[in-house]
């Protein structure tokens, strides 16, 4: 039975896709934030977890790429899954809307429609929409924009579906474990870089993923805690790391970098929807 860590508390999305992804013989873990599902990871508690990285409309989860970067070598990507997000206003029938709790990524992304229908309420992002599930059960006037299952799970009433069905809303999660992926079938290769804090280093450092017809396909820099002014870079390019053509980017990359660390080649999985 697989074991896998999950950025809780159930009702999330990341249960949800978890939950479809794994099947219902597996043991899943709700973890409160996104480092508690690394630590379970890195400490054996869970051989995988379950974490998200970009969402459509709220951009990058800044969170999982520290965590990344901070535990590479020691964390590996086995898989990136999408997950169609579908969102509702729940809370209790025939009372004033005068909170909406949600995630920032959801809030972010409806926000014309809640200053057209709710121009009155507060918007409070919490950690997850779990979590705003659980403020709308506690507080009659509060309402949160979350998955629309959620609101049987906490007994609250759907309001609003504030989405045409048109927009797409779409987040996409990582499945990571202590070891890589054993299989040549990738089509990501993630890898963090330290560079030289000098003019240039990161055009050489890219240069020889061009010369090789290597695409990069998603690139994040973070600041160095303590060195101002000094990032290190998240970086995913197209293919396996023994591609010839990926492996020989790798290879001269390597020589302008300070340090580069594999985070694995993996496979973009299937696209659920919630």
């Amino acid at each position: 039975m697989s074991q896998v860590a999950y950025l809780g508390p159930e009702g999330t999305f990341s249960g949800i896709l978890a939950r479809q992804r794994f099947g219902k013989k597996a043991n899943l873990i709700a973890r409160g934030a996104i480092d508690g599902v690394f630590e379970s990871v890195l400490s054996g508690s869970t051989a995988l977890g379950l974490v998200p990285v970009e969402n459509s409309s709220g951009g990058t989860v800044y969170d999982t790429i520290d965590l990344l970067i901070r535990h590479a070598g020691s964390v590996f990507i086995l898989e990136e899954l999408s997950l169609d997000i579908r969102i509702a206003l729940i809370g209790t029938a025939g009372m004033p809307v005068k909170t909406v709790y949600s995630h920032f990524t959801q809030i972010k992304h409806h926000a014309d429609w809640l200053k057209t229908h709710h121009p009155k309420a507060a918007l409070v992002p919490v950690a997850s929409t779990a979590i705003a599930s659980e403020r709308a059960v506690a507080d009659s006037n509060a309402t949160a924009l979350a998955s629309p299952g959620a609101a049987a799970i906490y007994k609250l009433d759907i309001l609003a579906t504030p989405s045409d069905g048109q927009e797409v809303n779409v987040t996409n999660f990582f499945t990571i474990a202590r070891k890589p992926l054993a299989s040549d079938a990738a089509d990501r290769t993630a890898l963090v870089a330290t560079l030289r804090n000098q003019c240039g280093s990161l055009h050489k450092f890219l240069g020889p993923f061009a010369r090789q017809n290597v695409t990069l396909t998603r690139i994040v820099s973070r600041p160095i805690p303590g060195q101002p002014q000094t990032y290190i870079f998240y970086i995913e390019v197209q293919g396996s790391e023994t591609d010839p053509g990926v492996a020989r980017a790798l290879e001269l990359a390597k020589r302008q970098a300070q340090e580069i660390s594999i985070l694995g080649s993996f496979p973009l999985g299937r696209r659920f929807r919630s």
